[in-house]
């Protein structure tokens, strides 16, 4: 049925040109981004897990809560409990954010071919993010409680140090997964 449109389109209107369709470098690169930045996100999510883990006075998936309870309201977060909607959501969420960051770091580090060419980018794209995420965006609802601790709620996810180690880790593992996916992409089958 195509060839036969095209066929007719050559036939009664040569003034026209056929072009194939071509692979856009946003198609190439968002699936990369995506899950180089869901890569990132497991890896930032680690200490901030095995941190609230290793103390009595937090649950383990504090981290998913807390961006349910930044979106809709402090009652969703419990600091030594697991409501597990709110788990869920705030997963989803986070997923979500990070695969975004994950595929605006593959627009602009697209263009690096070495290994630590992408590790700096992803290292600088992650302090970008975290003093965006800290200062910018949390702010924005509650002070950021109950990401970080605030004069009004005592109660949050982790101390400074623990998410500055998370976005440095997220930063080298987006690094690391994209430029390792795009040379798994680039090797002949």
């Amino acid at each position: 049925m195509e060839a036969r449109a095209e066929h007719w389109l050559r036939e009664h209107m040569p003034h026209l040109r056929v072009v194939e369709p071509s692979v856009t470098e946003a198609e190439r690169v968002l699936p990369l981004g995506f899950l180089a930045g869901a890569v990132g996100a497991a890896a930032l999510a680690v200490p901030l897990v095995v941190y609230d883990w290793a103390h009595d006075a937090h649950a383990a998936l504090e981290l998913p809560a807390a961006a349910t309870a930044w979106l809709f309201g402090l009652e969703h977060f419990a600091q030594n409990e697991y409501r597990w909607w709110p788990i869920v959501i705030g997963a989803a969420f986070l997923l979500v954010y990070f695969a975004l960051h994950g595929m605006a770091f593959a627009f602009l580090e697209a263009r690096l071919r070495t290994l630590p060419e992408t590790l700096v980018g992803g290292l600088m794209l992650s302090f970008y993010s975290w003093l965006l995420f800290w200062y910018a965006i949390l702010p924005i609802a509650r002070d950021g409680a109950p990401f970080r601790e605030t004069a009004a709620r005592g109660d949050f996810v982790a101390p400074n140090w623990t998410w500055i180690l998370a976005f440095t880790l997220f930063g080298v593992a987006t690094g690391l997964a994209y430029w390792a996916l795009r040379r798994a992409r680039s090797q002949p089958a």
